[in-house]
């Protein structure tokens, strides 16, 4: 009777000690007595020793482990004027599984947000900073948010900000015709004799077209042949004048 009980409890030992590697089954377990439930979630690992005088079964419930890559955390998300543009910055945690941002902006006239820029991620766990700098923007409110978007797909946004670029002294660089097709007129003022820059600046906050202008203190007009750009709408920006941008049209 010893040695049996002897060998029971060997056999018992040799069955718990290679449990963990013999799951024979995976969800859940349910019991329930007098209407009080109890349910376990893992994998069900047993196993059954049996021989011509004795069986032994023995059971354990091991628990599943969740490996899932924490969500990405937004610490901050700023956007301030400078000048004529916005200066959009944040700050991230935990970037593990994201893929990329996209800006979106939205005029205060409008209805939807729109697609301005995608932004790479720099893939670090820890504390991340971004900027990006708008200098499409037009006179009033316009707001801004992030979407940033997994590797998997998902995606998960910012909060709203926003800036208000009001109106000041300055005039507003005349073009004609608008829209150009070739040949388009600019007319601006400088406020000193020197080297200009005009840009033609798409959605997406690229500089496409420049041209460089010899200003003289007052009115200035100068011709610019825009032949060899896309259709489109673009922004034109006197760089080293007081002159707002001006939305043009492509056709």
């Amino acid at each position: 009777m010893k040695k049996l009980y002897l060998l029971s409890f060997a056999l018992m030992f040799m069955v718990f000690a290679n449990a963990q590697q013999s799951p024979v089954a995976a969800g859940g377990v349910a019991t329930g007595t007098n209407g009080s439930v109890s349910f376990s979630i893992g994998q069900l690992v047993d196993d059954t020793y049996s021989n011509s005088s004795n069986t032994i079964t023995t059971g354990v419930q091991q628990p599943y482990e969740i490996s899932d890559p924490l969500p990405l955390q937004w610490l901050s998300f700023t956007a301030k004027l400078q000048g004529n543009q916005a200066l959009l910055t944040w700050k991230t945690a935990n970037e593990q599984n994201t893929n990329h941002f996209e800006v979106e902006k939205k005029a205060a006239t409008s209805n939807d947000f729109s697609f301005l820029v995608s932004v790479a991620t720099n893939l670090n766990s820890e504390n991340e900073s971004y900027q990006y700098a708008d200098n499409t923007l037009t006179e009033g409110v316009t707001y801004y948010r992030l979407k940033e978007v997994d590797n998997n797909g998902l995606d998960n946004y910012s909060q709203v900000v926003f800036v208000n670029l009001q109106s000041s002294n300055a005039t507003t660089i005349k073009v004609y015709p608008n829209p150009v097709v070739t040949l388009m007129t600019i007319n601006f003022n400088a406020a000193e004799n020197k080297t200009c820059q005009l840009q033609l600046i798409d959605g997406l906050g690229r500089t496409v077209l420049s041209k460089q202008v010899a200003c003289v203190v007052g009115n200035n007009s100068v011709q610019w042949n825009v032949a060899q750009l896309a259709a489109g709408e673009y922004t034109l920006k006197a760089v080293g004048t007081d002159m707002r941008p001006v939305k043009i049209i492509r056709n």
